[in-house]
């Protein structure tokens, strides 16, 4: 059988000119019963880690830009002016308690004052 008629007979596969026969040695490979090689898992590694450093990276980056943004920057800005401002109302408040007190210490003084006044005269 030369070569041109084995090819019109096996029209399915037209392109192969010579088929191996299926031995018990030579299955078919189904999904269930791959074999993997050494190269193709050290590529499969190698990109696959590629690939992490690459996302992670990017993701860092990303990150870092929506990190620094401006309306990040306004709002610690307006967190730390909210501080500011708590800080600032608790000193009026104990200077005002201080005043208070003063003033009640000066009235305290001046009444004794007249009664003495009124007393000696």
């Amino acid at each position: 059988m030369t070569l041109t008629t084995w090819l019109v007979k096996n029209e399915k596969n037209a392109f192969c000119a010579y088929k191996k026969p299926e031995t018990e040695n030579r299955k078919p490979k189904t999904a269930f019963n791959m074999e993997i090689k050494t190269l193709d898992f050290l590529l499969g590694v190698s990109v696959g880690a590629i690939l992490g450093v690459g996302l992670t990276l990017a993701t860092r980056s990303i990150r870092g830009w929506l990190g620094y943004s401006e309306t990040s920057r306004l709002r610690s800005e307006v967190r730390s002016l909210k501080r500011r401002l708590a800080e600032k109302d608790r000193h009026i408040a104990r200077m005002l308690t201080e005043t208070e007190r003063l003033a009640e210490r000066l009235q305290e003084v001046k009444v004794l004052d007249q009664v003495e006044r009124k007393g000696l005269d």
